[in-house]
C-alpha cells in the first residue's frame, strides 16, 4: 500500500503541473455551458411569443436544456456525442501523460528504479488517470450548475428536478471510463509509442466495429430471389439492431447519451414510452446494467493483458 500511495502521489504531481489538462477542463467547464446559454439567451429573446411558442413550447426547452439541470445534464451528454467524443479525448491525453512520456522521454528504468514494484506503478497510474477524468467530470458538473444558476437571472429557467439519478449517471460513466484507461495504456505499452498508441485509442476501436459489421452484413446475404428478398431484409434488419449490443462504443457511451432518451421523452410531454428507431440514432438503446456488464468484461480483458504484457517485458 506505501508503494502504491508513493505512485499516486508522484503521478498526481506530474499531472498537475501539465496544462494539457487545464486547456481541456477549461472548454468542458466554461466554453459549453458559456455556449449554451448564449444561444438559450438568443432563442428566449427571439422565439417568444412568436408563432413557434405555441403552448409555451420555447420556456420548456429551455428549462430542459439551459436550467441548472439541464446544463449538468449537458455537461454529461454533450461530450458523448462529438466525435471523437471528449471522454475519449480525455483519455488518450491522460494516457499520453503518464505512459506515453516515460516510453518518450526514456523514463522506465528510471521509474522502476526507484520504485521496483510494477503492480505498484501500474495500478498508480491507472488510479491517478481514473481521478483526473473524475475530477473533469465532477468540475463540468459544478460549472454547469453554477452557470445555470446565473441563467435563471435572465432565462425563464428555475432550479428543480431530480438530481439523484443524474448523479449515479455521472458515477457509471466515470467507472466506465476505466476500460478506455485500460485499453490505452495497453495499446501504448504494446506499441511502445505515445503518438501511434492515441491514434490507435481513438480510431481503432470504431474501425473495428465497422469492419466487423460489414462482414458480418455480408454473411448474412444469401442469393436474392422475389420470394427470399422480404425475408432477407428482416433479417438484416435484425442483425443491424443486434450489433451494437456488445461494441465498445456503444456501450461505453450508454450513461452519457441515457439523458438524450429523458430530454425527448419531457419534449414529448412523456408519450414516447419507446423512442423506437429513434433509440439507435441516439445511442440509447441498450440498458444502463447491460452496458455496465459489457464494458466490466472489456475492463477485465484489458486489465489482464496490460498487467501480463508490462510484468513480463523488459523496459527501454
Amino acid at each position: 500500500m506505501n508503494q502504491f500511495s508513493n505512485v499516486v502521489r508522484a503521478e498526481a504531481f506530474k499531472v498537475v503541473r501539465k496544462r494539457r489538462l487545464y486547456v481541456l477542463a477549461a472548454l468542458y467547464w466554461v466554453l459549453l455551458p458559456a455556449l449554451a446559454l448564449v444561444v438559450a439567451r438568443v432563442l428566449h429573446t427571439t422565439l417568444t411569443g412568436s408563432f413557434a411558442d405555441d403552448g409555451r413550447v420555447v420556456d420548456q426547452t429551455l428549462q430542459l436544456f439551459a436550467s441548472p439541470l439541464g446544463l449538468v445534464r449537458l455537461a454529461l451528454a454533450g461530450p458523448a456525442y462529438t466525435s471523437p467524443t471528449l471522454y475519449i479525448v480525455a483519455v488518450t491525453l491522460v494516457a499520453a501523460l503518464l505512459i506515453g512520456d516515460e516510453r518518450s522521454q526514456n523514463m522506465w528504468k528510471t521509474v522502476l528504479v526507484v520504485q521496483p514494484s510494477r503492480v505498484a506503478v501500474m495500478s498508480g497510474k491507472v488510479f491517478v488517470a481514473l481521478a483526473a477524468l473524475a475530477t473533469l467530470m465532477a468540475g463540468a458538473a459544478v460549472s454547469g450548475f453554477l452557470f445555470g444558476l446565473v441563467g435563471t437571472t435572465f432565462l425563464p429557467t428555475r432550479l428543480e428536478g431530480d438530481w439523484l439519478p443524474l448523479l449515479g449517471l455521472y458515477g457509471l460513466q466515470a467507472a466506465q471510463l476505466l476500460a478506455p484507461v485500460l485499453l490505452a495504456f495497453l495499446l501504448i505499452t504494446l506499441v511502445r509509442s505515445g503518438v501511434l498508441g492515441v491514434v490507435m485509442v481513438l480510431f481503432l476501436p470504431g474501425l473495428l466495429e465497422t469492419l466487423y459489421a460489414v462482414i458480418n452484413t455480408i454473411s448474412q446475404v444469401q442469393p436474392l430471389n422475389r420470394f427470399n428478398a422480404v425475408f432477407q431484409a428482416i433479417r438484416l434488419q435484425a442483425a443491424w439492431k443486434a450489433l451494437p449490443e456488445y461494441f465498445f462504443t456503444a456501450n461505453l457511451y450508454a450513461p452519457g447519451r441515457a439523458p438524450a432518451a429523458a430530454w425527448f421523452k419531457e419534449l414529448s410531454a412523456g408519450e414516447a414510452g419507446d423512442l423506437g428507431p429513434l433509440a439507435g440514432l441516439l445511442g440509447t438503446g441498450l440498458t444502463l446494467g447491460h452496458s455496465a456488464l459489457v464494458m466490466a468484461g472489456y475492463a477485465l480483458l484489458f486489465g489482464v493483458l496490460l498487467y501480463w504484457w508490462f510484468l513480463r517485458r523488459d523496459v527501454d
